[in-house]
């Protein structure tokens, strides 16, 4: 029998994708021949991932030249199904030029009612439910209804090949905690001060702690890094590691603390043991966003948040809540 052969497409962040990536646990792969279109830089997530998956990059910030390369691709291969996961206009465009016989997608802007032919309404925004079963519902719309366990897969990574990054700063495997306040601005955060003090109560336990983070990560690092980037019991590894490193120090490590961001979700996905700390505003919330494996613990305060889109501010009577959430 002839594979029927399907384009499943995320073109967004770290986070984004994992929560994605498991729907095509679902799919038979005696029944589906299937490829994945993700963001630039992110086909490493799925070069280590258990399950083996082929994909192609797109950079959607160069949107002329990604056009051009995802019509290429979608009349060389001659899909049958696609499915759009929330994606840029031109991506659902360009299903359409292909003539993909079913354009399986998120009803909600313009481009999605003209170019999908098999959408479905669902108000991501209200985060009724998870990310991940949200996307579930559209591999719904070929596969029919699915057993109730198929609701609880994750993504997973495998076990890394090396320790090699754990032995270059001496960090001894599982003795020592790993922490990550920086995120991409896209949700609240715990303050400073806070990370500075859980710091100290783990170090006064007789841990070790890293710190972990990005060039970007800067603006939430200037406060934890005159704290503590030159204390015997804290290793900083700000900007040190590449994508790989950073996954030996999560796997080594015997827990991660992080806001939510992409480093809590790849810390899931190794199956670790993941405190993760996230805002209560609606479009921020965990029921949505956590970050899902065995051993994750999610955080956040405990107010009735009348933020939908954003805080609200100083407006807010709950501001600063973040700063609720105790060490």
């Amino acid at each position: 029998m002839t594979k029927k052969k399907i384009v499943l497409i995320r073109l967004d962040k770290i986070g984004d994708l994992i929560c994605t990536l498991p729907v095509d646990q679902v799919l038979d792969e005696s029944v589906y021949d299937i490829t994945w279109v993700v963001q630039k830089g992110l086909g490493r997530i799925l070069d280590l991932g258990q399950k083996r998956r082929k994909y192609i990059e797109l950079d959607k910030q160069d949107v002329e030249r990604s056009k051009q390369q995802l019509s290429d691709f979608l009349h060389q291969h001659h899909f049958d199904i696609a499915i759009s996961f929330q994606c840029p206009w031109w991506t659902n465009f360009e299903l359409f030029k292909a003539r993909i016989k079913k354009r399986i997608g998120v009803l909600s802007q313009w481009h999605s009612f003209l170019f999908l032919n098999d959408g479905l309404r669902q108000r991501r925004s209200q985060s009724i439910k998870h990310e991940y079963e949200y996307n579930l519902d559209l591999i719904k719309k070929i596969t029919g209804p699915l057993p109730e366990e198929t609701s609880k897969n994750y993504f997973k990574f495998k076990k890394p090949t090396s320790s090699e990054v754990i032995h270059k700063y001496d960090l001894g495997s599982g003795e020592f905690v790993v922490v990550h306040p920086g995120m991409m601005g896209s949700a609240l955060n715990w303050p400073q001060s806070k990370y500075i003090e859980y710091i100290y109560s783990q170090i006064d336990l007789g841990k070790h702690v890293v710190v972990t983070g990005t060039d970007t990560d800067q603006p939430y690092l200037l406060k934890i890094s005159a704290e503590f980037e030159n204390h015997p019991k804290v290793t900083w590894l700000q900007s040190k590691l590449n994508f790989e490193e950073l996954l030996q120090v999560l796997y080594y490590a015997e827990k991660i603390l992080a806001p939510s961001t992409g480093v809590a979700h790849l810390a899931a996905s190794l199956d670790k043991n993941v405190h993760a700390i996230f805002s209560p505003v609606k479009v921020h919330h965990p029921t949505r966003w956590a970050p899902r494996g065995n051993h994750v613990q999610v955080y956040l305060p405990s107010v009735q948040c009348p933020g939908e889109n954003k805080c609200l501010g100083r407006v807010c009577p709950h501001y600063y809540c973040m700063e609720m959430v105790k060490v």
